[in-house]
């Protein structure tokens, strides 16, 4: 008897399964028609203004000072991505006071490699220098 109960108990459970198919039909066909906009719902939408794209920020300009430590060198020069590596283009000045090599260079928003040359033909040795503007 015990058996009997637990089969009957199984029956109902695929019926109910079975059900809940058919009602899926029917939702989808009720959703077509709303997907369908009557003229005047169309006119409405075509009427509405256009969203404006953001303008492009344009690119900030920045002085950066170049400081190079080169006390024997008659003439420095920085070289870098910036300036296509020319190595007779930004020039820098001696400061007399601190025997510094110094110069200014205004360059957009950005990252640069550079190297600093003394007298036109002594590159810094290793890797280039980065500098985040």
């Amino acid at each position: 008897m015990a058996k009997a109960t637990t089969k009957t108990t199984k029956a109902p459970a695929k019926k109910a399964a079975v059900k809940t198919a058919p009602a899926k039909k029917p939702a989808t066909k009720a959703a077509a028609p709303k997907a369908a906009k009557p003229a005047a719902e169309k006119k409405a939408a075509v009427k509405a203004p256009a969203k404006k794209a953001a303008a492009p920020k344009a690119a900030k300009k920045v002085a950066v000072v170049f400081e190079a430590n080169c006390p024997l060198a008659t003439t420095v020069s920085v070289a870098g991505s910036f300036n296509n590596w020319a190595i007779d283009k930004d020039m820098l000045k001696k400061d007399k006071k601190t025997g510094l090599w110094v110069g200014k260079v205004t360059l957009d928003s950005g990252v640069y490699e550079y190297k600093f040359v003394c007298d036109g033909q002594y590159w810094d040795e290793g890797d280039n220098k980065i500098k985040n503007v």
